[in-house]
């Protein structure tokens, strides 16, 4: 039966009366399709998939959807209360086999030197493989880690620099208030004091002491001279060989006489803090007369 206009009979028509109707699709209608008649009753877009070029009949057909269906069910990762095992396995895919196939590459900004110290040890390499991290998770990790260490490195470096050059501009300020611009002349002064009046023993000491801890042990000594003496102990002008200002050999041994003739030096008794005083100011006197011995 036509359309109207003589056509084709219209969608949803009735077929014409003793036409044959479409065969009924089967399994076995279905498993003999082979190749090219197979493929032919797939869509478009599956048979243009990767995929689909292996499937050549129904029964690949049936075989894809399957392994398919297997693979979603499937856990890609192991949960975290899986043993080490488990995860050992996991991470094999795709590790090297062995610490030492870790590839490391130039990271920008960082010397070579610097990289190859941190990293091609056992210890990073042995930690990446460890944690079972790829060779692309390594590349990252340790262009990261190597960048943040080296300016981690370059900050602390810097930061020294400057708190050295501070504490030395502050020493140098701190030496010249303290001994004025003949500082040279008092430290050398000074250690020939120390040296006769330190036990023999420690003596070898003083040429292990720095500018920095002479001069405190320096600023120590004078100002306890001074303090019980009011003398200078090695400020002198460095012909008595730093034992004062002129002083000699006899004016000490008098000045020594007169502490003696005191009561309270004799008898503690009498004034425990003068007897301490006077006997610290013989010690410096005794101190004196041997670098007076000792010269220059």
């Amino acid at each position: 039966m036509e359309g109207p206009n003589g056509g084709a009979p219209a969608a949803g028509a009735a077929p014409a009366a003793g036409a044959a109707a479409p065969a009924a699709v089967t399994f076995e209608s279905l498993k003999g399709l082979q190749g090219d008649a197979f493929t032919a009753i797939l869509p478009d877009d599956i048979k243009a998939k990767p995929y689909a070029k292996d499937i050549k009949n129904y029964e690949d057909f049936v075989k894809k959807f399957d392994g398919a269906q297997t693979l979603l069910g499937q856990r890609n990762l192991p949960a975290a209360t899986d043993p080490d095992e488990k995860w050992a396995e996991f991470h094999g895919k795709t590790r090297p086999e062995k610490p030492e196939g870790y590839a490391i590459p130039e990271i920008p900004g960082v010397p070579k030197e610097f990289v190859q110290k941190a990293v091609e040890g056992p210890i990073l390499k042995g930690l990446l493989h460890k944690a079972g991290a790829s060779p692309y998770q390594a590349k990252v990790l340790t262009t990261e880690i190597m960048g943040i260490l080296f300016k981690a490195q370059q900050d602390m470096e810097a930061e020294k620099v400057k708190s050295t050059k501070a504490k030395d501009e502050s020493f140098a300020k701190m030496a010249g208030d303290l001994f004025g611009a003949n500082k040279d002349n008092v430290l050398a002064n000074g250690k020939k004091f120390l040296a006769a009046n330190l036990p023999e023993k420690v003596r070898p000491l003083l040429e292990s002491l720095d500018e920095k801890q002479l001069t405190v042990v320096l600023a120590a000594t004078d100002g306890m001279a001074k303090k019980f003496t009011g003398e200078d102990p090695f400020r002198g002008g460095g012909g008595n060989g730093g034992g004062g200002s002129g002083e000699t050999k006899e004016a000490l041994i008098a000045e020594m006489q007169n502490i003696m003739k005191d009561p309270a030096y004799a008898d503690p008794l009498k004034d425990r803090v003068k007897n301490t005083e006077l006997n610290q100011k013989m010690e410096v006197i005794r101190g004196k007369l041997k670098v007076l011995s000792v010269g220059k």
